[in-house]
């Protein structure tokens, strides 16, 4: 009996056809969106990029323009946003919630203030995700999401989440002027050209906000959350804290109980022990303690171009995911 015959012929490979891009814009192109701008995954046609100030060379060959209206005539199905709060952001954003976009954001300002510009895109059935607006690089959203999901829950939150003031801190620590301290931040790109949202609680009040929203379900009003400046911070305070080798952070804290949720932002003189003395420069670190099970510490770059970026990035990954075209 002889044998079949055995076809060798060469291996072809199966070939899938690629979802086709989701087109997109971005609003401003400043610190975190420059960062982004280059890095951006598989699945993203960034038709154009809205500025301030022309460019006309665009930014790593996308296009620039100055005009919404132009931007938003180009029909993006997602919009990024990268602009600082204030009521500039907050218009475009909104628009993007009445073209039906889904929004990746990293503007913390707008996102605590508006929560219905949440609730609207998801309404529509689409994503409005801004994981990147707390923490930069510590996951403290996803981690919060993570609990709540498992069903451990969040009890408390305490945590240095403001990059900035902690850098200040560290530098008034070694004898720096508060001056200094800040141009140096500016320097290093981790402060605005107005420190003041930072150095007064209110970036942190805002992450306040989100981490609650996040956790319970619940609103705060960010002009509730009780805050203090490290502007009031006296040469006596910092000689003594020196003295005891007890480092001074910016703590913001939440917690929850049958009368409300309680958040504040002030300044604290904190033991060797607590995790939150081991934030150094622009570094994050927040405790959550779940209702049920141990206390899980996050930690990451809190300010900068890379952390904020990446996590952005990290955003925009995800809903490609979560939402295939």
């Amino acid at each position: 009996m002889t044998s079949p015959a055995r076809l060798n012929c060469p291996a072809t490979p199966l070939i899938y056809p690629k979802s086709p891009a989701r087109r997109a814009v971005m609003l401003g192109c400043g610190v975190v969106g420059g960062g982004v701008v280059g890095r951006l995954p598989e699945g993203i046609d960034l038709a154009g990029i809205l500025t301030r100030m022309p460019r006309p060379q665009g930014v790593s060959g996308f296009p620039v323009f100055t005009d919404a209206d132009t931007v938003f005539a180009l029909k993006p199905e997602l919009v990024i946003e990268a602009l600082p709060g204030g009521a500039e952001a907050e218009a475009l954003v909104e628009r993007a919630v009445e073209a039906g976009c889904d929004i990746v954001s990293a503007n913390k300002d707008v996102i605590a203030r508006r929560p219905d510009l949440v609730a609207r895109t998801q309404a529509q059935g689409r994503v409005f995700a801004y994981s990147s607006a707390v923490g930069g690089g510590a996951p403290v959203l996803e981690t919060v999401a993570c609990l709540r999901e498992s069903g451990s829950g969040v009890g408390q939150v305490r945590g240095v989440l403001n990059g900035t003031s902690n850098f200040v801190l560290d530098r008034l620590a070694q004898g720096c002027s508060l001056g200094y301290a800040v141009e140096e931040a500016q320097r290093a790109g981790f402060a605005e050209a107005d420190p003041s949202a930072d150095l007064d609680g209110l970036d942190a009040a805002n992450k306040l906000v989100l981490i609650a929203r996040e956790a319970w379900g619940v609103e705060i009003d960010p002009a509730a959350v009780i805050t203090t400046s490290i502007a009031d911070l006296s040469t006596c305070v910092l000689d003594a804290a020196r003295r005891d080798r007890r480092p001074i952070r910016q703590v913001a804290s939440l917690s929850r109980n049958a009368s409300g949720v309680s958040a504040q932002v002030r300044l604290e003189s904190l033991s060797a022990h607590d995790p939150l003395s081991r934030a150094r420069a622009e570094g994050n670190v927040v405790a959550l303690l779940p209702e049920r099970g141990a206390e899980v510490i996050v930690t990451g770059r809190g300010a900068g171009r890379l952390p904020a970026a990446g996590s952005l990035i990290g955003d925009l990954s995800r809903l490609l995911k979560v939402r295939p075209k």
